[in-house]
């Protein structure tokens, strides 16, 4: 009898157990699933732009459909204002995100800060026409009246993120801004740091193209450009570009490009590297946003011949960019 009641009790206890982890394991499942973040660009004075969804009209716009003016921000394309209607049959397909009109946003600047912005417009830019691409669903969103002119001290670029509301309900993330936080530096790189930068290139270069490209770069002074960017734990880095041409005017031919990701300490050296045919299809970086939790977002915009394409993606020391996280792209080509 001892034996049967001990068994009871055990039963029960796998069941309590069984239970409680039905109960606890979707939660932890949600708790695994990475944030999700967006390209936002600035439309005029205090709104934004972002696409949440890359979908597919195949010609079903509404006619009705109002166009509105471009944005600010170069690579968001020419929208048109959309029905609640409209949008939502495309929220119906998984993974989607559900948005609305006076849905509230955390807006990520490029000094740090965060503020919050309310949906206002929905809008939807058509770019599948037939040519491959795909259309993209989003929003027009404002920012709040007394942060209706932060817009202009900005590079244009930004992300988006779900509103978080603080401890307490206050709901003010933006008056929350950091004193060290992922940012693009406008400050002058010293000239013999860039001799430097340019010495890496050039080596790189060597190691990288063919023997063709090589010989023919070797006589060459490259194009060049750098930046220099601070992570979310403040550590500097520098991004810089060099494009090699033969020839100039209406004979000119690209030869070689190459962007290289560099850190300084203990001395200038190559973390990572991104080849192209040349400076001008190498990705040109927009802006560095902080994401939070120590995470560090880039911006880029990149073009081919007949494409071209806006990139958020997670930093990371080591790899190119093709091998970062991309947390959004949206672009199209011919």
């Amino acid at each position: 009898m001892r034996f049967s009641n001990n068994g009871g009790h055990m039963f029960v206890r796998l069941a309590i157990l069984a239970i409680s982890v039905v109960t606890v394991q979707p939660s932890l499942l949600a708790q695994t699933q990475p944030e999700r973040f967006w390209l936002a660009g600035r439309y005029d004075g205090n709104r934004i732009i972002v696409y949440f969804d890359a979908v597919k009209f195949n010609g079903t716009l509404p006619s009705s459909a109002k166009q509105l003016t471009d944005p600010v921000a170069l690579g968001f394309f020419s929208s048109a204002e959309l029905p609640a209607s409209y949008v939502a049959q495309f929220q119906k397909e998984p993974n989607r995100e559900h948005f609305g009109l006076g849905d509230k946003y955390d807006l990520l600047l490029d000094d740090g800060g965060v503020a919050t912005v309310t949906i206002t417009t929905l809008v939807g830019a058509e770019t599948d026409e037939g040519v491959g691409n795909d259309s993209f669903i989003g929003a027009l969103a404002t920012l709040e009246k007394d942060k209706d002119d932060w817009l202009a001290f900005t590079r244009g670029n930004y992300a988006v993120r779900r509103h978080r509301e603080l401890a307490g309900g206050t709901g003010k993330d933006h008056e929350k801004i950091p004193t060290v936080f992922a940012s693009l530096l406008n400050e002058p790189i010293r000239f013999d740091i860039q001799s430097k930068i340019v010495g890496l290139l050039n080596s790189r270069m060597k190691a990288m193209a063919t023997d063709a490209e090589r010989r023919q770069a070797e006589n060459v002074s490259p194009l060049f450009a750098v930046q220099q960017f601070r992570l979310a734990d403040g550590t500097l880095r520098y991004y810089a570009r060099a494009g090699w041409k033969s020839s100039k005017g209406s004979r000119e031919r690209l030869i070689y490009g190459l962007a290289v990701w560099i850190a300084p300490q203990p001395t200038l050296h190559v973390l990572a590297a991104d080849s192209a045919a040349g400076f001008e299809y190498l990705p040109d970086l927009l802006n560095v946003i902080d994401l939070g939790h120590g995470n560090t977002g880039v911006i880029v915009s990149i073009h081919g011949d007949d494409s071209g394409s806006l990139s958020l993606a997670q930093y990371r020391d080591g790899v190119d960019l093709g091998h970062m996280r991309t947390l959004q792209s949206i672009g199209a080509g011919e």
